[in-house]
């Protein structure tokens, strides 16, 4: 795309905020332009195609997703666990594995208690994915062909007879 660098700024800032006049602001355009700046960037074709092309690059597809309920599954961020109980955040961050934390919080002791995702619903989640899982069940159906026939036949003929009166 060849748009200028403030352009490429909205954007970036739009699909951080969804807000047209607040991107406006935050890329740099005046506060009192802000509401039609953002309003006519939004309307702009290469602008359109642009935030397209960002979308794209940020949407998580369906191998992606498995990749990380596999690591997550796999319990991968046992390799940042120190031996000392610690984990390596540094690490972890650095090596792109961020997303295998679920959260953090502080303890009274104001020691950082960090919670991973449970590495068994990752994999029911996979399992129900490659359909490992799935339940059977019998139906025993049974259905009068004749009786259904004539049900249909009678309905035909009363709407016949109804088109044939009107």
């Amino acid at each position: 795309m060849n748009l200028s660098p403030k352009r490429r700024a909205f954007v970036e800032e739009y699909l951080r905020c969804w807000n047209a006049t607040e991107a406006a602001r935050r890329a740099g355009y005046s506060e009192r332009s802000a509401n039609p700046t953002g309003s006519r960037l939004l309307a702009n074709d290469s602008v359109k195609a642009y935030i397209e092309e960002r979308l794209a690059e940020k949407v998580m597809g369906a191998d992606e997703a498995l990749l990380r309920l596999a690591e997550q599954a796999r319990a991968e961020y046992a390799a940042y666990i120190m031996s000392d109980g610690a984990i390596d955040l540094d690490r972890m961050i650095a090596d792109g594995k961020g997303h295998l934390i679920k959260g953090t919080r502080w303890s009274r002791e104001g020691r950082l208690i960090v919670e991973f995702y449970d590495a068994q619903a990752a994999l029911a989640l996979l399992g129900r994915h490659h359909a490992l899982f799935t339940d059977k069940i019998e139906h025993d159906v049974s259905i009068d062909i004749a009786g259904a026939r004539d049900e249909l036949e009678r309905r035909i003929n009363e709407y016949v007879e109804r088109s044939e009166e009107e």
